[in-house]
Protein backbone atom coordinates (compact mmCIF):
# COMPACT_ATOMS: atom_id res chain seq x y z
CA UNK A 1 0.00 0.00 0.00
CA UNK A 2 1.35 3.49 -0.73
CA UNK A 3 1.92 5.90 2.31
CA UNK A 4 0.72 9.64 1.23
CA UNK A 5 2.67 12.14 2.49
CA UNK A 6 0.57 14.78 4.34
CA UNK A 7 0.02 16.87 1.65
CA UNK A 8 -1.32 14.00 0.13
CA UNK A 9 -4.14 12.65 2.60
CA UNK A 10 -7.51 13.20 1.52
CA UNK A 11 -10.08 14.48 4.08
CA UNK A 12 -12.76 16.42 4.58
CA UNK A 13 -14.09 18.47 7.57
CA UNK A 14 -17.90 19.64 7.33
CA UNK A 15 -18.90 22.06 10.17
CA UNK A 16 -21.87 23.04 10.57
CA UNK A 17 -23.27 22.35 6.99
CA UNK A 18 -21.81 26.43 6.31
CA UNK A 19 -18.18 25.94 6.14
CA UNK A 20 -16.12 22.85 4.48
CA UNK A 21 -12.30 22.14 4.39
CA UNK A 22 -11.01 19.77 2.25
CA UNK A 23 -6.96 18.33 1.70
CA UNK A 24 -6.25 16.14 -0.91
CA UNK A 25 -6.80 18.37 -3.69
CA UNK A 26 -5.26 18.13 -6.67
CA UNK A 27 -7.39 20.28 -8.47
CA UNK A 28 -10.66 22.64 -8.33
CA UNK A 29 -12.25 21.64 -12.11
CA UNK A 30 -15.23 24.08 -11.64
CA UNK A 31 -17.29 25.78 -9.52
CA UNK A 32 -20.42 28.59 -9.20
CA UNK A 33 -22.41 29.48 -6.72
CA UNK A 34 -24.18 26.24 -6.45
CA UNK A 35 -21.59 23.80 -7.16
CA UNK A 36 -17.61 22.64 -7.09
CA UNK A 37 -16.26 20.02 -8.86
CA UNK A 38 -12.41 18.84 -7.27
CA UNK A 39 -10.59 16.39 -7.94
CA UNK A 40 -8.73 14.81 -5.07
CA UNK A 41 -6.29 12.02 -4.45
CA UNK A 42 -8.98 9.45 -3.43
CA UNK A 43 -11.12 10.68 -6.52
CA UNK A 44 -13.75 13.21 -7.68
CA UNK A 45 -15.72 15.46 -4.96
CA UNK A 46 -18.18 17.09 -6.27
CA UNK A 47 -20.38 19.32 -3.42
CA UNK A 48 -23.47 20.86 -4.18
CA UNK A 49 -25.13 23.93 -2.27
CA UNK A 50 -26.21 27.58 -2.00
CA UNK A 51 -24.47 30.74 -1.84
CA UNK A 52 -20.77 29.06 -2.22
CA UNK A 53 -17.43 30.56 -2.14
CA UNK A 54 -14.04 29.64 -2.45
CA UNK A 55 -12.40 31.14 1.09
CA UNK A 56 -8.97 29.86 0.37
CA UNK A 57 -6.99 27.49 -2.37
CA UNK A 58 -3.52 26.71 -1.16
CA UNK A 59 -2.21 24.33 -3.97
CA UNK A 60 0.93 23.83 -2.99
CA UNK A 61 -0.58 22.18 0.22
CA UNK A 62 -4.23 20.94 -1.50
CA UNK A 63 -6.28 22.65 0.88
CA UNK A 64 -9.57 23.96 -0.60
CA UNK A 65 -11.88 25.28 1.82
CA UNK A 66 -15.52 26.85 1.10
CA UNK A 67 -18.62 28.95 2.43
CA UNK A 68 -21.50 28.82 2.38
CA UNK A 69 -24.70 26.31 2.69
CA UNK A 70 -24.07 22.89 1.54
CA UNK A 71 -26.64 20.74 0.15
CA UNK A 72 -24.59 17.39 -0.79
CA UNK A 73 -21.16 16.04 -1.12
CA UNK A 74 -20.65 13.32 -3.81
CA UNK A 75 -17.75 11.03 -5.17
CA UNK A 76 -18.07 10.15 -8.27
CA UNK A 77 -15.90 8.11 -10.84
CA UNK A 78 -15.20 9.29 -14.52
CA UNK A 79 -18.07 7.34 -16.45
CA UNK A 80 -20.59 8.86 -13.50
CA UNK A 81 -19.30 12.25 -14.00
CA UNK A 82 -21.73 13.28 -16.93
CA UNK A 83 -24.86 12.84 -15.10
CA UNK A 84 -24.11 14.27 -11.85
CA UNK A 85 -22.96 17.45 -13.38
CA UNK A 86 -25.48 16.98 -15.71
CA UNK A 87 -28.23 17.57 -12.63
CA UNK A 88 -26.27 19.93 -10.61
CA UNK A 89 -26.45 22.15 -13.82
CA UNK A 90 -30.27 22.09 -14.22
Amino acid sequence: MQDLGAQDAHNVRLTGREALEITGVERVTSFDVNAFELVTTSGNLYIEGDSLHMKQFDVKAGIVRIEGHIVALQYADETKRKGFARRLLR
